[in-house]
């Protein structure tokens, strides 16, 4: 097996398997019935968590000494306050309270939040997450294919294994080892985060211009991993807990909001067509942070807190994977089917056939019910719900797939019309600009055969193509062996290194090459390029035809020619032959008046010889 394929099939495992055990804790949440607000280097203050009752001895915003707090329950608050990590149902905390000038320890046992209000609604959210972050991590890990899908890849992954470690209960030791390693990754997701978005940036700034986000990005996080990490090692072996107080907690956010002004600034100076696929993950990521906002500050309080952030976090993971799908923010060659999306339709419509028929089987017939009863039934809900399945498949295509479907609809009539053009040059000017206008595509270009190659004829866009072709290049040859679309990003080609080479066929001979450039970040997918060829089939066949019209109205032209001169040749030989007879003519009288003459000469020699008398 190749090294790759290894490597890729076991980080798939790892993301399943992450997702599932995310899926299977998502519902058994526990910790300490009570949260605690750090208010000082040396003191916090207990809060109550809704739903679940304090401990006996313990009142509501009572004070408590945190430099005297035995190791486990240090570690505890911390893996409580800097990560929300899951503690073992059973294991008993002595918490060490001020009362009355003297302190007093009150054992605290850590218990199940089933009972929690909200508690549904935040496993539900987190179960949310978790499959949201493993399809992202699954998509960029196996499709991506640029250093923005590799940078999305890793926060995904490393976001769902710090899922699946806070998620963990653990307590003393390895509580804080999975506390550390917790925010490890949440750090390294930080890093594929903002390499995502300088990737998606671009060309928005230059080379020294990146340095400056790179460098404020990197003393954010920093600043991030001296607060979440250093903060709770500090108070677990000293006691001293001033890195744990909320007015800490925005700068754990501050290293994503560099990322996220760098999209937004990227937006404000983007082109009009990729602001469509910047706002999706600009959006997406301000809910985010928004998210982490609120964790990292629990200002609302235990259990708001929780649900204010699964709700962000989980609606900006659906965001990122919407703007992966549908519009292709990341370079990732996953395709929605539709042949997939009408399978699934189908199989809606079946599950509702049955379900009709089986409530009506129960409610409407007896035993005594006709034979043709139970067989009209079907029948007309068959009849009634393919009418349902074509509306359905109509509102997929309308909605789901609107674009696709505008596309569809304007290409195929183009390809239909374009057999009535009658202009060759025409003909080659809509062609590329109906690709360019309905595909999306960067650039296209039209190449034309000849007998030394092939020469690029009509260009659109952004990109300039080469000039001319060789008659033998790669993609040439393999367009005349398949007659089908040529990737040129398998194929070595003087056509370019990515995009598709799509032939112009009639009766079997390659008349020319329709190439369309990549989309940035999008590919297109099987239906679509089925479509795109359709139209170069339909334009290789008008353009055959122009060039056949074209051969016989220069046939016409030579037999009118060829017509004339052989009636101009005919006239010619009719008065040559007028010529000849009056030549023959002339030559008779002349012979007759030679005779004449010659006949005079000897009676004149006659009368000389004759005696004189």
């Amino acid at each position: 097996m190749h090294r790759r394929n290894g490597l890729l099939i076991l980080i798939t495992a790892f993301i399943g398997l992450a997702a599932a055990y995310l899926a299977f804790t998502a519902f058994n949440v526990s910790g300490l019935p009570l949260a605690v607000r750090v208010v000082d280097a040396h003191a916090g203050v207990i809060v109550p968590v809704p739903g679940l009752a304090l401990p006996k001895g313990l009142h509501v915003g009572e004070l408590i000494d945190l430099t005297q707090q035995p190791p486990a329950t240090r570690i505890a608050i911390a893996q409580l306050h800097t990560s929300g990590q899951l503690l073992p149902v059973g294991q008993v905390y002595p918490v060490t309270v001020h009362r009355g000038g003297s302190r007093i320890s009150v054992p605290v046992t850590s218990m199940s939040w089933d009972s929690a209000p909200g508690f549904r609604l935040i496993a539900w959210l987190r179960l949310f997450e978790g499959l949201f972050s493993g399809a992202i991590a699954l998509i960029a890990v196996w499709r991506g294919r640029d250093r923005a899908a590799a940078g999305l890849g890793l926060f995904a992954v490393t976001f769902l294994a710090a899922l699946a470690t806070i998620s963990t209960p653990s307590q003393g030791t390895l509580g804080l080892v999975a506390m550390l390693g917790a925010w490890t990754l949440f750090l390294l997701g930080r890093v594929g985060f903002y390499a995502m978005a300088e990737s998606m940036a671009g060309a928005a700034f230059s080379a020294p211009g990146y340095i400056g986000w790179r460098v404020a990005f990197l003393v954010m996080l920093s600043a991030g991993a001296m607060v979440s990490m250093g903060g709770p090692l500090l108070y677990v072996i000293t006691g001293w807990a001033e890195l744990l107080q909320p007015k800490y907690g925005p700068i754990l956010t501050t290293s994503y909001l560099v990322p996220v002004a760098l999209l937004f600034v990227s937006y404000q100076r983007a082109r009009t067509s990729q602001r469509m696929r910047l706002s999706w993950m600009l959006w997406s990521s301000a809910l985010f942070v928004v998210g982490i906002a609120a964790s990292n500050t629990q200002i609302l309080g235990p259990t708001a807190t929780r649900i204010a952030t699964s709700i962000t976090i989980a609606s900006a993971l659906a965001g990122f994977l919407y703007a992966i799908l549908r519009h292709r923010v990341v370079d990732v060659t996953v395709v929605v089917s539709r042949t997939l999306v009408y399978a699934i339709t189908t199989s809606f419509v079946l599950g509702l056939f049955a379900l009709f028929e089986s409530l009506i089987e129960r409610v409407a017939f007896g035993r005594g019910a006709s034979l043709i009863l139970e067989l009209a039934v079907p029948l007309g809900l068959g009849v009634s719900l393919s009418t349902v399945h074509r509306r359905i498949d109509d509102a997929v295509d309308r909605l789901i797939f609107r674009r696709q479907y505008r596309e569809e609809v304007a290409l195929r009539r183009f390809a239909s019309e374009s057999a009535f053009v009658t202009q060759r040059e025409t003909l080659l000017d809509l062609a590329v600009d109906q690709i360019c206008r309905h595909v999306g595509t960067p650039w296209v270009a039209l190449y034309e055969g000849s007998a030394d190659g092939y020469t690029r004829v009509r260009h659109r866009g952004t990109q300039d193509p080469p000039g001319s072709v060789a008659i033998d290049d790669m993609a040439l040859v393999k367009l005349r062996a398949h007659g089908s679309e040529v990737d040129l990003h398998e194929a070595p080609s003087g056509l370019g290194g990515d995009g598709y080479a799509f032939p112009l066929r009639a009766r079997g001979h390659l008349l020319g090459v329709l190439v369309v450039g990549p989309r940035p970040g999008e590919h297109y997918g099987t239906e679509e390029r089925d479509l795109i060829a359709h139209v170069a089939q339909a334009v290789g066949a008008s353009l055959f035809a122009l060039r056949a019209q074209a051969t016989e109205e220069r046939l016409q032209v030579v037999e009118g020619r060829l017509a004339q001169a052989l009636a101009e040749l005919e006239s010619g030989a009719a008065a040559l032959d007028r010529t000849r007879a009056q030549t023959r003519a002339a030559e008779a009288l002349l012979n007759d008046a030679r005779a004449r003459e010659s006949k005079l000469l000897d009676a004149l020699h006659a009368l000389g010889d004759a005696p004189r008398v």
